[in-house]
């Protein structure tokens, strides 16, 4: 075998797991067994390979082989102590396991009252048999989904290497201030055309976009309020458009803005007068093989040190996932599956806990507090809303544009936002 084979063979084995049929899972045993052969073959090639060896523990995990499945984790975990990935599986087969014969016990400890029905004892043992069986992969499907669907989401996060990946052009903000609707219109449908998202016959969607008012400001540039200001407000409307930096980036599935706008005093200075407060990309990538976009975003260490006063209580500076980009497109469903150096806002009801929806739309609103009122981006989504802890941090997100049955299902998109230290 040479590496070429090996690729290719390697290849062929993570295929049939993004294809199976979670409901043939008992019919296709002999065949798993048949692949875990193949990849013993793979590994006799390279016996340390973290992703041969990785397919070997998901693979046992498909045929409730638990024991293996742990074994093989552990054996990564020799190779890569730091690989958490294994350290997660690992954890989630034991807990597994012990589910699982509690469950088995509770089933067992039922079928002796069960059997003892006269009824039951002139059924056929084949279909009490079968009936255990079907009851089991029922249980599995329902409540321990991960092991069925998860495997997908492991191959995400563990992709580091972007030289293969597309680089996505990104686009300045720009000034939409007493601009009519059409001409607002035709400066997304521009920047869609050059997007990987172009189609024929384009049109804003209305439910995001529709409530677009002709001819009035937008809130600018702004980043920070002034203590006891006595003015008209029109610092609010200057500069480019604050939503500019997502209208005129359609790649940014998920966008980013502050739902609360700091003063501008003392340490806030460094942030109020910053580049990267605009929260406009450094980089965009996109990976059409695994249908991954990487957003990344420089900050500051200073930034990690902000506070700022919500509701009498002080915390580090918020940020909101905006899903303007990824509505207009259909992707109305989302769920954050992994995230690092990350902090929710909302500790009980926020988008790791649950599958949510965005609702991004634009409107003509009083926020910006000048005359007659500016476009702007509403609502606020508590759900959606972060802190971060430290740095490099990491948010990865999966899109549907149907609701999935659980959050575990493969996503239709995968975005991935990366927050690094520009100072570094």
């Amino acid at each position: 075998m040479d590496k070429e084979e090996f690729q290719s063979r390697l290849e062929n084995l993570e295929s049939f797991i993004e294809h199976i049929d979670p409901s043939t899972l008992d019919s296709k045993k002999d065949e798993i067994e048949k692949l875990i052969n193949e990849i013993d073959e793979l590994l006799a090639f390279e016996p340390e390979n973290i992703d041969v060896l990785s397919l070997k523990g998901f693979f046992y995990e498909l045929i409730n082989d638990y024991d293996n499945a742990i074994f093989t984790y552990e054996k990564i975990l020799e190779i890569d102590p730091n690989n958490e990935i294994a350290k997660e599986s690992k954890k989630d087969c034991i807990d597994y396991y012990k589910n699982i014969r509690d469950l088995e016990q509770r089933i067992d400890n039922h079928d002796r009252k069960f059997y003892t029905q006269p009824i039951l004892e002139k059924l056929p043992v084949s279909i009490l048999v079968s009936a255990k069986i079907i009851i089991f992969l029922v249980i599995i499907f329902y409540f321990f989904p991960f092991f069925i669907f998860g495997y997908n989401d492991k191959n995400i996060l563990k992709i580091n290497d972007y030289s293969s990946f597309e680089t996505l052009k990104i686009n300045p903000p720009s000034e939409y201030n007493y601009l009519s609707k059409q001409q607002i219109f035709d400066i997304r449908k521009n920047h869609v055309k050059h997007s990987i998202f172009a189609r024929e016959n384009y049109e804003p969607n209305s439910i995001v976009f529709g409530d677009i008012v002709d001819n009035k400001p937008w809130w600018g540039s702004i980043k920070c309020n002034q203590l006891n200001y006595k003015g008209d407000y029109h610092e609010n409307i200057q500069g480019p458009s604050k939503v500019s930096v997502q209208m005129n980036n359609p790649n940014a599935l998920v966008g980013l803005s502050m739902p609360y706008i700091p003063w501008d005093i003392g340490t806030n200075k460094e942030f109020c007068t910053s580049d990267y407060s605009n929260f406009s990309p450094i980089s965009l990538q996109y990976g059409e093989k695994d249908k991954l976009i990487v957003a990344e975003y420089g900050l500051t260490k200073k930034f990690l040190k902000l506070r700022t006063n919500i509701n009498g209580k002080s915390t580090r500076y918020v940020i909101q996932l905006s899903g303007l980009n990824a509505r207009d497109f259909g992707y109305h469903y989302m769920y954050i599956f992994d995230t690092k150096n990350i902090k929710m806002y909302s500790e009980t009801n926020n988008a790791t806990e649950n599958i949510s929806i965005f609702r991004d739309y634009i409107h003509l609103g009083g926020s910006c507090k000048y005359k007659d009122g500016c476009n702007n981006i509403s609502p606020m989504q508590n759900n959606l809303i972060f802190s971060i802890t430290n740095l490099p941090a990491e948010i990865n997100i999966k899109l549907w544009k149907k609701k999935p049955t659980n959050p575990y299902i493969k996503a239709d998109m995968y975005y991935r936002i990366i927050f690094t230290n520009m100072n570094k």
